[in-house]
């Protein structure tokens, strides 16, 4: 098998004061500043997008993984069953559910699904949870994400494994950093990095 890679590239959006290319050198910062991975664009206007080169399999599977497992592990810790957690973002959920199209559509071609599907399966039931409204669709060859609003795509380029970038989340989401819900989430993402450190 030849060295795995992942490309976004973005299939359509309504956001008119941003172009193309300027979303997809968001999307690569975000990467590389989530993943510790170095991107390359491709700029071929409407049809642009940006590509990360993996040295293996492993090397692939390993950005999926550290994710998994902060997500599983604040699930099993603190939000699964939480009523009271879950319902700080269930309040904001309907506010922006009438618009009729999705704010961003991204394209995700890559030569290795299989980390990507075990990931997505979880996350999606993850993303609910957390108020957005984002809808993955596997093809043969990656897959498809709606996502509904611009805020959905501000969030997702947040870093989801650190606490700057959940201060960040929920800065977008509009959630009080002092809140008691949220302070013991930070308790439990800081159980997490005290676990993972080596």
């Amino acid at each position: 098998m030849s060295k795995p890679f992942l490309e976004i590239s973005i299939e359509r959006t309504f956001e008119k004061e941003v172009s193309i290319f300027e979303l997809i050198d968001k999307i690569g910062r975000a990467f590389k500043l989530l993943y510790k991975k170095d991107y390359e664009i491709f700029d071929l206007k409407d049809d642009s997008y940006v590509r990360i080169d993996f040295e293996s399999k492993r090397d692939f599977e390993k950005i999926y993984e550290k994710s998994f497992s902060f997500y599983i592990y604040v699930f099993e810790n603190l939000i699964d069953n939480n009523l009271e957690f879950q319902s700080l973002f269930q309040e904001r959920k309907g506010k922006e559910e009438n618009l009729s199209e999705n704010y961003i559509v991204l394209r995700y071609k890559t030569n290795c699904i299989y980390p990507i599907r075990q990931y997505l399966g979880f996350t999606t039931r993850v993303n609910n949870i957390f108020g957005a409204k984002v809808i993955n669709e596997e093809l043969h060859d990656g897959y498809i994400r709606f996502l509904h609003t611009k805020e959905d795509f501000e969030t997702l380029l947040t870093p989801g494994d650190v606490r700057s970038g959940w201060e960040d989340f929920f800065n977008i989401k509009k959630i009080d950093l002092d809140h008691p819900q949220i302070i013991e989430f930070f308790n439990v993402i800081e159980k997490w990095e005290n676990f993972f450190k080596f």
